[in-house]
């Protein structure tokens, strides 16, 4: 079932529901909302301290006369590695509003919302989103194109490697968790960002997966070159971002295709695309999908639960 309806005081919100679970689509701030359960809590984190803002028009809010993130929370994406973007938009921080933040376009299309970001000032670029909900059960499957215009307002930059690096905030996790690849190129099979070296404290291996452990006081980010599913347990619910490594592709951030990024409010569950440098005209695909699962009572505790999930997620690979 699809409805529009007011979402935390933004209009023409998008609803996508079956027995099982509910799916939010906000155009107005180009992303997703709410991914969970039917009359359960979000899985997805939101910051109600943005709830029914929307960017100005000349397309972010300033505090002090300084570009300040709206960081509204939920599903969105970025057009490129972060370590570009000082370059290409002028700035490190905050990223690039126009897909970040911006307000889409919007169409329905059978059991299909589709939502269209305004063509960036910086790299030139958009994103169409694509995202269906299945009749039946948890999959929520999400086709994800990056178009590129016009040339970047700065054509000394072209050509950009640009890729679709897709951000899902979600509820403080109890545990994140990675498909280690076998054959990785990375120590151990996985990144500790030198950024937050205590991260290493808290990144151990069971069976032959990665568990990540969120830190209630710090940041701390992890990577890997994995393939097929990154994941996560909040509460006593699994989720599982799904998608597929290409391993002829060229992943950003030193070859990684998936990440974790934890700070005391929230985490972050990161997939990349390979790069691609792209002229006007040419786009760039990245086919996602996500799931949940209810594990069982009797995963009463962090192991348990652990085991419940990996065990589920065998399935997914």
């Amino acid at each position: 079932m699809i409805r529009r309806f007011e979402y935390r005081c933004w209009p023409d919100a998008i609803e996508l529901s079956n027995d099982e679970v509910r799916l939010v689509v906000v155009p107005a701030i180009g992303r997703i909302m709410h991914y969970g359960f039917r009359k359960e809590t979000n899985i997805l984190w939101e910051n109600p301290e943005w709830f029914g803002k929307i960017l100005p028009k000349d397309g972010f809010f300033q505090e002090k006369g300084k570009p300040v993130w709206a960081n509204f929370g939920g599903d969105k994406i970025w057009p490129m590695d972060q370590k570009d973007f000082g370059k290409v938009n002028g700035r490190d921080w905050p990223p690039d509003h126009w897909l970040d933040g911006g307000t889409h376009e919007a169409g329905l299309q059978d059991d299909c919302v589709i939502i269209t970001s305004p063509v960036s000032r910086y790299c030139g670029a958009r994103s169409i989103r694509e995202i269906r909900l299945n009749p039946g059960g948890t999959r929520v499957s999400i086709k994800q194109t990056l178009e590129k215009v016009h040339a970047a307002a700065d054509p000394r930059l072209e050509p950009i490697a640009h890729t679709i690096w897709n951000i899902t905030q979600i509820r403080m996790p109890e545990q994140t968790l990675f498909n280690l690849n076998p054959k990785s190129k990375l120590p151990g099979g996985y990144k500790i960002y030198e950024e937050a070296p205590w991260g290493s404290e808290n990144f151990f291996v069971d069976k032959k997966a990665g568990c990540f452990l969120p830190l209630a006081t710090k940041w701390q980010k992890a990577g890997a070159d994995s393939d097929f599913w990154l994941a996560a347990i909040v509460s006593q619910t699994a989720i599982a971002e799904l998608f597929r490594l290409d391993e002829s592709g060229q992943y950003p951030d030193g070859g990684i295709s998936a990440s974790v990024f934890t700070c005391p409010e929230y985490a972050e569950l990161e997939l990349m695309s390979p790069t691609a440098c792209l002229l006007p005209g040419q786009k760039l695909h990245f086919e996602i999908a996500w799931e949940m699962k209810s594990l069982p009572p009797e995963a009463g505790n962090a192991e348990k639960r652990r085991l419940a999930a990996l065990d589920w997620l065998a399935g997914r690979a």
